[in-house]
């Protein structure tokens, strides 16, 4: 009779757990389904944020070129359930700083000045990437539909600028040098396109007789604390081999060191393939540049003087004079022996007060000789020595990346304070060739020009994932 009774039990029990595991089964699938779409919208998210964070460079055309950019790097995407990501332009918005306030594309485009972090929600994307539909959920009393999402941030992790500052000759942006009729050239900061300075011997204090340079601090940004240990030679080392700061704006005061005397040349170096010293660069974070011809002695086979130094030669101090080179004093320019210009044009010429490139033919009333300069049989290439094949040595022992001779120095506004540590206004951020190996006293850098606002942004395009 009791075998009887419990007849039907199992059957009962069955009938009351089978709809709960299946919601549960059911559920648990569901789940997966929205942790799955979770990580495919965040892998679009990133993919997104740091396409666009590459682009910009403080121009509304570098917002616009941000969007592109991130459409073009999730086309071929899918997620599931949705088929090809068409990237929705509210999915991106725009910042100054990684902490915001976030811009959209519109405003962004209004005031594109300083943005440098790009931002990706999902959620712009609409309903049909961030809802999902839940059926065995609600069997179970849960909501009707699953919301996920994705947030991604990116920036620049650094700018490109050399850790090494120096005084600018002159707070004159743009100035017109005469050196005879119809020969009026273009001086920028009081630097002369084309002409070779040593970097340790400029200073534009009245009667000063020794360089004036600085190491900046790579790790305190403007604005930050200055940590006086940073700016030690074996914390700025490896930044002077990469050429480059741990942080993506000038603006504000920079923490600097003032040398008695310079010790990272040799990481300078790491350009033409050499890794010497205490401290060396790594061949794989700091590779040879793809020239590593020095352009001094028959190397600068153009020049008749053949100069045994690649720099310029400082000028006498004079009292309540600056100390400039031998080229830029007032015209007329007193003849010198020719190999006292140093390496000229070998990344460019001189520029004309209407930026247009003078001849070589001109060379002998810009840069006035005795003997004037003269024919070697070799012509100096239009295009610069170091962008001609002829004039080119590949490194050796490990593959080269073009450009990297070319150093970004900041100008600073000078005099600067008195002592070791202290901080500086940047002016403008030069270009220079690096013309020839550094040493301890010479740093031969040829002008080639200042940044604009939009080439310094592109200097920190060097880009990662924040959040």
């Amino acid at each position: 009779m009791k075998r009887q009774r419990e007849r039907g039990a199992i059957l009962m029990l069955t009938a009351f757990v089978l709809p709960l595991a299946i919601g549960v089964c059911g559920l648990a699938l569901e789940l997966s389904m929205a942790f799955q779409r979770q990580g495919q919208l965040q892998q679009v998210a990133d993919a997104v944020a740091l396409s666009a964070a590459q682009q910009l460079d403080g121009t509304a055309s570098g917002v616009s070129g941000a969007v592109v950019a991130a459409s073009a790097a999730v086309l071929n995407r899918r997620v599931r359930g949705v088929d090809r990501v068409v990237l929705n332009p509210a999915v991106l918005s725009f910042a100054a700083d990684p902490a915001g306030p976030w811009l959209d594309f519109s405003a962004a485009q209004g005031a594109p000045g300083g943005l440098r972090y790009a931002r990706a929600d999902m959620a712009g994307q609409g309903d049909a990437f961030t809802v999902l539909p839940v059926a065995f959920g609600r069997l179970l009393g849960g909501a009707a539909a699953t919301m996920v999402g994705a947030r991604a941030v990116a920036g620049p992790n650094g700018l490109r600028v050399l850790p090494l500052a120096i005084c600018a000759p002159s707070s004159v942006a743009t100035a017109t040098r005469f050196n005879g009729a119809g020969l009026d050239e273009r001086i920028d900061y009081g630097l002369r396109f084309g002409l070779t300075y040593n970097l340790l011997a400029l200073n534009p204090a009245p009667g000063a007789g020794s360089g004036e340079y600085f190491l900046i601090d790579p790790a305190s940004p403007p604005g930050s604390a200055a940590v006086p240990a940073s700016s030690a030679d074996s914390q700025v080392a490896p930044f002077m081999c990469v050429g480059k700061l741990a942080y993506p704006s000038l603006a504000g005061a920079l923490h600097l060191r003032r040398n008695a005397g310079f010790g990272l040349w040799q990481q300078l170096n790491s350009r033409f393939g050499i890794y010497n010293g205490s401290d060396a660069c790594d061949p794989y974070t700091a590779p040879p540049d793809s020239n590593v011809r020095e352009y001094r002695g028959t190397l600068a086979s153009w020049m008749n003087s053949y100069p045994p130094q690649a720099a310029a030669a400082a000028g006498t101090p004079a009292a309540g004079k600056p100390l400039m080179t031998v080229a830029d004093g007032a015209y007329p320019l007193p003849a010198v022996a020719a190999a006292q210009y140093g390496t000229l044009w070998a990344y460019g010429p001189a520029r004309r007060s209407n930026n247009s490139a003078f001849l070589f033919s001109h060379w002998t009333s810009l840069y006035p000789a005795a003997p004037a300069f003269s024919s070697t049989g070799t012509n100096w290439p239009a295009s610069g020595a170091y962008n001609n094949t002829g004039f080119k040595t590949a490194p050796t022992g490990y593959p080269g990346r073009k450009d990297r001779r070319l150093l970004y120095v900041p100008l600073l506004a000078c005099p600067v304070a008195a002592g070791a540590n202290v901080d500086g206004t940047v002016l403008a951020v030069a270009r220079f060739f690096l013309t020839a190996q550094a040493t301890a006293t010479e740093v031969p850098g040829e002008f080639a020009g200042i940044l604009s606002a939009k080439e310094l942004a592109a200097l920190a395009t060097d880009v990662e994932l924040l959040r």
